[in-house]
């Protein structure tokens, strides 16, 4: 055992609980612009791109980059007003916990391309991404708050309810002949990575401690 390992996790400790201020002012927008940009990948699948598995992936990708890079920013510069730095210890740990579940993601796309699944794994990712994502945010959560854990339990229960629909609903169409929402990739993805999101946000913005104005 190194001889300062102890002192450098009691810091980071330390360190964790000075920023809980921080990660908790930084979540709200956060939430926000990302169920922002989940409900508009939604409506950019249903509106524009065909249904193929190539453009599903593409555009599910491309709103977690943007969410990814948005995210990032809005982090920084709460950082930069609070005159606290970035790219901390904790901060690592943080990205450290979200790393594994969101690679096994992005690594179920690569097996399904290379084994040739594209015309049916849609479904299968709209089950497996909420999931994994709900992982990760909960591995997070261990050293940002309680709510992001639970939020990363209300991601894995929707992945469950998803997934039991898929297995045990009907045919797929609606009474109006047209195929039901459970089983439109880009209306699931839309209702959790951006209903999710959204729900969040509005929790963290009605519960938020307002300074007394002086």
């Amino acid at each position: 055992m190194q001889p300062n390992w102890a002192e450098e996790n009691l810091q980071v400790i330390r360190t964790l609980m000075e920023r809980a201020g921080l990660y908790r002012r930084a979540l709200a927008p956060v939430m926000l612009s990302v169920g922002l940009l989940g409900v508009g990948g939604w409506w950019i699948g249903n509106q524009i791109l065909n249904e193929s598995f190539s453009a599903f992936v593409a555009l599910w990708f491309g709103v977690a980059a943007v969410a990814v890079a948005v995210a990032a920013l809005i982090i920084r510069r709460q950082a930069l007003h609070s005159a606290e730095p970035f790219w901390t210890a904790p901060t690592k740990r943080v990205v450290f916990a979200l790393l594994p579940p969101l690679a096994a993601g992005a690594l179920l796309v690569v097996s399904s391309c290379v084994a040739g699944l594209e015309t049916s794994s849609s479904s299968g990712l709209v089950v497996a991404w909420p999931m994994l994502y709900g992982c990760a945010l909960h591995s997070a959560g261990q050293f940002i708050s309680r709510g992001v854990r639970l939020l990363g339990w209300a991601f894995i229960l929707s992945s469950v309810l998803i997934g039991h629909l898929h297995l045990f609903g009907t045919d797929g169409m609606d009474s109006n002949g047209r195929l039901a929402l459970w089983f439109q990739p880009n209306a699931m993805m839309g209702m959790t990575f951006g209903g999710l999101h959204l729900l969040a946000a509005a929790y963290l913005y009605i519960t938020e401690k307002r300074e007394p104005k002086p």
